[in-house]
Order: C-alpha cells, then sequence, then structure tokens
C-alpha cells in the first residue's frame, strides 16, 4: 500500500507541476563531499546511479529519465518540492544510495547524551568520584539535506557540505554533584586486637550493608538488613556478651558494627529509633554509646529524617573496620569498609 501511494504521488508531480523546457544535458560526474571537524565522507552520483528501488518504479511508469543530465534532476526537485515532498525524501531520490552515506556519518559523529555520575568506590580514600557528563551530537538530517538541495541548484563538480550537528546537554552534570555531594559526619572503631574469626563476623556485616540505600523518611532496621548471624549464613563463633559474660557464640563482632553505625548515625542528626546497650561494657567505645543487637530482640533502628536518601558502601581488609554513610542529594548510603575503623560520611543521592 506505502508502495503504491509513493508511485500514485510520484504521478501526480508530472500533472500538476510544469514540465522542463529546452533541457541542456550534462555529465554525471557530481560528487558531493560532506564535511565534519577533520572527516569527509564522499558520495559520487555516477557510482550509484543504478541502485534505487524508487527510481526504478518512477521511470517504468512515467518513463521520465532523470539520470541523463543535471537539467532534468533540477527540474525533477523543482517538481519533488512543488509537491510537497520533504527533503529527505527528495535527496534520496534524486541521489541513490546516499543513505548509505548518512549511516556511515551517523555511527561516526552521533554520540549519545550521558548524565554525570557519582560512582562510589570504597577502595579508594575518596569513597566517591564523579564521572563527568557527555555531550550528546547528532546530526540534523532535515537540515543537512535542504543544504544538499540548495547547493545542487548551483552546480559544481563538488558539491561541499559541513555537517549540521544538534548537541544535546546531559540533565545531570559533573558540577550538579560537586555541588550538592559533601561529607556530614564521619565515626571509627578500632578492630586491631580482634581474633580472626571476629574480624570475619565484622566484614561479613558491613558487606550486608553494602550499597544499602534509605529513603526519606524510611526507617532503617539492622537486623532486617544484615539478616540472622547463622553458621548458614556464613557467621563464626567467636566472642559475645551473655548474662555480663564473654562466651563463644556465633556472629561475635557484630555488634561492633551495629555500635559504629549508630555514633555515625547520631553525629548525623538522624533519628534514633532503637538502640539497646551491652549488659556489659566493651572496650571499643566510650561507655553509654555502644548499640547492641541480636535477632529477634534487640535492634538498631533509626529513621532518615531528611530530604535525601542514604547509602551504605563496604570494603574490607585485615585491619580495620570502616563504615561511611553517605548523604547525596536525595540519597543516603552507608559505606562499610573493615580496615579496623568503622566511618560513616553522610552524602546525598546516587543516580
Amino acid at each position: 500500500m506505502k508502495r503504491l501511494f509513493s508511485v500514485l504521488l510520484l504521478c501526480v508531480i508530472f500533472v500538476l507541476c510544469p514540465h522542463p523546457q529546452n533541457i541542456v544535458y550534462a555529465s554525471n560526474n557530481e560528487t558531493i563531499e560532506f564535511v565534519f571537524e577533520n572527516k569527509i565522507f564522499e558520495y559520487n552520483l555516477s557510482e550509484n546511479l543504478k541502485h534505487s528501488e524508487i527510481f526504478d518504479i518512477n521511470y517504468e511508469i512515467n518513463k521520465y529519465d532523470r539520470y541523463d543530465s543535471y537539467e532534468k534532476r533540477k527540474e525533477l526537485l523543482k517538481k519533488m518540492k512543488c509537491a510537497g515532498f520533504e527533503n529527505s525524501i527528495i535527496a534520496k531520490y534524486l541521489f541513490p544510495n546516499i543513505d548509505k552515506v548518512m549511516s556511515k556519518m551517523k555511527n561516526s559523529i552521533n554520540i549519545s547524551a550521558q548524565n554525570a555520575k557519582c560512582i562510589i568506590d570504597s577502595s579508594t580514600q575518596k569513597v566517591f568520584h564523579i564521572k563527568p557528563e557527555v555531550v550528546g551530537r547528532k546530526i540534523d538530517e532535515n537540515k543537512m539535506y535542504s543544504e544538499v538541495l540548495d547547493k545542487y541548484f548551483n552546480m559544481s563538480s563538488v558539491i561541499n557540505v559541513d555537517v549540521p550537528v544538534e548537541y544535546i546537554k546531559p540533565a545531570i552534570s559533573e558540577d550538579f554533584y560537586k555541588k550538592f555531594t559533601n561529607l556530614r559526619a564521619d565515626f571509627s572503631t578500632n578492630i586491631s586486637s580482634s581474633s580472626a574469626d571476629r574480624k570475619h563476623n565484622i566484614k561479613n556485616a558491613l558487606q550486608a550493608l553494602n550499597k544499602i540505600e534509605i529513603l526519606p523518611n524510611q526507617t532503617f532496621s539492622f537486623n532486617q538488613v544484615v539478616g540472622r548471624r547463622t553458621e548458614k549464613n556464613g557467621y563464626r563463633k567467636a566472642k559475645i556478651i551473655v548474662n555480663e559474660e564473654f562466651v563463644e557464640g556465633i556472629g561475635g563482632g557484630v555488634c561492633q558494627v551495629s555500635t559504629t553505625l549508630y555514633n555515625a548515625v547520631l553525629m548525623a542528626g538522624l533519628d534514633i529509633v532503637e538502640a539497646n546497650k551491652h549488659s556489659k561494657q566493651v572496650s571499643y567505645i566510650t561507655p553509654g554509646f555502644d548499640a547492641m543487637v541480636n535477632f529477634g530482640s534487640s535492634d538498631l533502628k533509626f529513621k532518615n529524617n531528611t530530604a535525601e536518601k542514604t547509602h551504605k558502601i563496604t570494603s574490607s581488609d585485615v585491619k580495620y573496620a570502616i563504615l561511611k554513610l553517605i548523604k547525596e542529594h536525595t540519597n543516603i548510603t552507608i559505606n562499610a569498609i573493615e580496615r579496623g575503623i568503622l566511618i560513616i560520611p553522610n552524602v546525598i543521592k546516587l543516580f
């Protein structure tokens, strides 16, 4: 149906528009050079004359050979404009396979716009770094085809066309992150004297916190996020406190993670919903500032009372445990790193 419509529309051209008179014939050696920066894309008419399906249809029906001369193609151009054809259709009709050159130009010139990104990398001291935005670029096809046709009226052996492009600005720029990303609080506790199994448990809990997001007004539950401290979940036996005594128990050391997070949350000014103390003083924190957790009976809960989301990030080595709370525009992240110190920065939203 679409093919038939094209044929009928082409027939209208010859009925409604005046036919050429006193045609002067010319050779078919026309070349178009499309130039963008230091790149040149060449189209040669004589090499593409016999490969146009649209032309074959028109030739059979109208017996009008547009290929014999420049003047005929020029008159045909006027007729097609008179009939209301778009510039891209006219150009593709007059210059067979020009769309193939266009495809090559698109692959070489067009670039998708990309937003800047704030990437959290707990293996570095900076914790997060900003990946700059990429400005998009797109060929303005209609403008380019229009220029080709306009220059065709002033024919020379070579037509030079500067490829027109549109630049597309990303929605989120590097400046956005530089403006809104900041460190609000940090805290640390030392685990260097802990046993290997205790450090393993701390690392396991930190990994459970990695990249957890807390939405504005959402309440965070340590037990819900970290889960049950069982052998099945990768936890080992280490010292825990039961009835004011140190005994061996699965998951020993996890309370140091919750305690460090608790103190960072206090410094960040978030609302504490639930926090419980140990029955015996612990050595890694000032008395009264610990936060004991036990799945099913004691939890650490706090509410993100800001307009920003929160994120938690983790990594580890054998000496310290570091946990960072990062606050960015609309997010908050916890960054937990096992390196002997648990640190919590408050950042702002990640995209």
